[in-house]
């Protein structure tokens, strides 16, 4: 199972931001690449941490900090989570669920490539699992953390907001799904 390389399901490409841009650079940068998250490298393209959207939130505007001063580097998370490209899913689902998160960020040889969440390692398996039951026909559940509340158990592929998540059975109840 799990054999596909991380590398291969890689759908959001690494956008960086410096240490010393201020948040409100960083904020305009993550809207006009329509992403969450992205990488902080310093002058010699190392990576140094990374930078969400959350942390934006949190950190910046719900403390009534101004974006136009504060540094990236006084927000982003140092040391972020990586994992090689040359990795399986189940590797990364394995980190994912070792260190909580939900979002880890690709490299290859050290420099990053992208992103992938862990609906992108939930889709992957759930195709792979398609394809077996195809095979065998017996249908296999799902498990992993519910896009909505974060919880970890079975879980449901549903179409909500255009787009495909994957949520608990209680989260799918509450939306009526």
């Amino acid at each position: 199972m799990a054999e596909i390389a991380v590398g291969q399901i890689v759908k959001r490409k690494a956008v960086l931001v410096k240490p010393t841009d201020t948040i409100h650079k960083a904020a305009r940068i993550l809207a006009r690449n329509k992403v969450g998250s992205a990488v902080v490298v310093d002058e010699n393209e190392e990576v140094v941490g990374i930078i969400t959207d959350r942390d934006i939130l949190d950190k910046v505007v719900a403390k009534g900090k101004d974006p136009k001063k504060v540094l990236v580097k006084d927000v982003m998370t140092k040391n972020p989570v990586t994992i090689e490209d040359d990795y399986t899913i189940q590797d990364a689902i394995d980190k994912m669920m070792d260190k909580g998160i939900r979002r880890l960020l690709v490299t290859r040889v050290g420099k990053p490539i992208g992103f992938v969440t862990a609906a992108d390692l939930l889709t992957a398996l759930n195709s792979m699992n398609s394809e077996e039951e195809e095979e065998i026909g017996e249908e296999t559940e799902v498990y992993g953390i519910c896009e909505i509340c974060g919880q970890y158990g079975p879980l449901y592929r549903v179409h909500i907001e255009g787009g495909e998540k994957w949520v608990c059975e209680s989260c799918k109840d509450e939306l009526n799904l």
